[in-house]
């Protein structure tokens, strides 16, 4: 959320966790020559040809650089919720993790797997749900309001129908091998993964279940023709040949008014109405432009210099009604 409201947010570098800061560490061997780590971030913080938008402008700058304006930026939002009064707790940061980790089981293996830790992790949901309360300071939306929205608003909670699809797909010559191996009796998948030319072959030819409109008009002929369990005829395509699987039909349906939808409709009340009433991206600006920042490194410094005098010019800008 936080990145949605910073101007300069550029989240570029998530190597640089306390795991990952051995010099002789190997990231990477080719043909037997090693490449350290010390050669490694050397190399990340000054690579040519990165850069960032910057109001209507895009410039190129150092990916080091980048990495240490992201921590500034992420250290400003931090001291202006402290200063409104809405820093994160460690109650409310946890409750938060907690909630991330119920929608997504995986989200701790995937984070620490890149050599982030643990601790890291729970500091980036504190600056998102910093950013998020900035953002939202002063706004209150009842259940009653949710509800309502919830009643007003049927086609956002309304989940079209949708078809459960496998797919094969092959050139003219190669159809009728699929089709004796499909008249054999061998499972679709099977067959997927040994002819098709699609990506979709390392997972048997999956594509999921997808909503009736996202298919063009020959598939959803094709597929709504089908019955369960079986396959579609051969659709041809300039030189490419499919042949869908229709493994299940998923009727359209109403998203329950749980607390989950609650939760999320009331987030999306409160960004709504605090974009007209809080102007965050203002008071970053202010903040950023008392604030007191010694950069170490010279040539970062002077970057730094440059990068926020323009950003806070168009900032004055855009205040005033003017083009910078």
């Amino acid at each position: 959320m936080f990145r949605k409201l910073a101007s300069f947010v550029v989240f570029v570098s998530a190597c640089l966790g306390s795991a990952q800061l051995d010099p002789s560490r190997v990231v990477a061997v080719v043909n037997g020559e090693e490449i350290k780590a010390a050669e490694y971030y050397q190399r990340m913080e000054f690579l040519p040809g990165v850069g960032k938008r910057i109001g209507d402008r895009f410039a190129e700058l150092p990916p080091g650089f980048l990495t240490l304006e992201q921590l500034i930026t992420e250290r400003l939002v931090l001291q202006l919720a402290r200063n409104k009064g809405c820093l994160p707790t460690d109650s409310e940061v946890q409750a938060e993790f907690e909630r991330m980790k119920k929608e997504d089981p995986n989200l701790v293996q995937r984070w620490t797997s890149s050599g982030r830790t643990l601790p890291e992790l729970l500091y980036d949901v504190k600056v998102n749900l910093a950013g998020f309360k900035l953002k939202t300071f002063g706004i209150t939306i009842t259940d009653q309001e949710v509800q309502d929205f919830y009643k007003k608003n049927p086609s956002m909670f309304t989940v079209e129908k949708r078809y459960k699809l496998r797919v094969i797909v092959v050139d003219a010559a190669t159809r009728q091998k699929v089709d004796e191996d499909l008249k054999a009796g061998k499972p679709f998948a099977e067959v997927a993964k040994q002819w098709s030319m699609d990506l979709t072959k390392v997972e048997g030819g999956l594509v999921g279940a997808v909503p009736a409109s996202r298919l063009n008009e020959t598939v959803r002929n094709a597929v709504s023709n089908t019955r369960i369990g079986q396959t579609t005829d051969w659709i041809v395509n300039g030189e490419r040949h499919a042949k869908f699987l229709l493994e299940d039909v998923l009727p359209q349906q109403v998203l329950p008014l749980d607390d989950k939808l609650k939760a999320d409709i009331r987030k999306r009340l409160m960004l709504d109405r605090g974009n007209v009433r809080n102007n965050v991206q203002k008071e970053m600006a202010d903040l950023r432009a008392k604030s007191k920042i010694d950069i170490k490194n010279p040539e970062f410094s002077q970057l730094y210099d440059r990068m926020i005098g323009t950003y806070l010019a168009q900032e004055t800008a855009k205040g005033q009604g003017t083009k910078p």
